[in-house]
């Protein structure tokens, strides 16, 4: 099922929603399909007619929720203010690491389902983020070095930040606007 045509189902919609949650908070191997039905409301029949099974559920999840996530990579204005919102994405779209999602692709038993999860990563995050570090480096607004390196420092910093802008006391676009701040300009005087 194609997913235009899977989001166009109310029980899909809600089951990738609640998958993405599930997968985040717990874990590929945390999450079993029971809890997964009981928090959707659905039989596991249900479930499996939209989703062959677990792995290709959370290979769907992944890809839905990442879908469309490196546009925010490209949006025109300094690269200061271009950090800024990509940060602002990552800290609204994420509960967790986006690196423990990544890691999770090493309990997936099927070559295929592995290899579109890496594909979702990379068209989606890494290679808007590291596209975004070498236009960054032809401008000379950072230093020379692998835009790869830069884009993995810039997600470890972004990463640790994920779902604490409120014990923080602050709001999301401050703690974004901080973070790209320090990533650009270091902690130094």
């Amino acid at each position: 099922m194609d997913e235009k045509t899977l989001l166009d189902h109310e029980n899909a919609e809600r089951i990738l929603d609640e998958g993405w949650k599930l997968f985040q908070q717990k874990g590929y191997r945390g999450v079993t399909v029971d809890e997964l039905c009981r928090r959707c409301g659905v039989t596991k029949p249900t479930l499996y007619y939209y989703f062959q099974d677990k792995e290709a559920l959370f290979v769907r999840v992944l890809s839905h929720r990442l879908h469309g996530f490196g546009q925010a990579f490209d949006r025109p204005g300094p690269l200061a203010q271009r950090l800024q919102g990509v940060a602002l994405s990552l800290l609204g779209s994420f509960t967790a690491d986006p690196a423990s999602l990544m890691r999770d692709r090493e309990h997936i038993k099927k070559p295929a389902n592995r290899q579109a999860i890496r594909e979702a990563f990379h068209r989606e995050l890494m290679g808007p983020l590291t596209r975004l570090m070498s236009q960054g480096i032809a401008e000379g607004a950072l230093k020379r070095d692998a835009p790869e390196t830069l884009a993995v420092i810039f997600l470890g910093l972004i990463s640790n930040f994920i779902g604490r802008a409120g014990e923080m006391k602050t709001d999301s676009a401050a703690l974004a606007e901080k973070l790209a701040g320090y990533f650009l300009k270091g902690a130094g005087l």
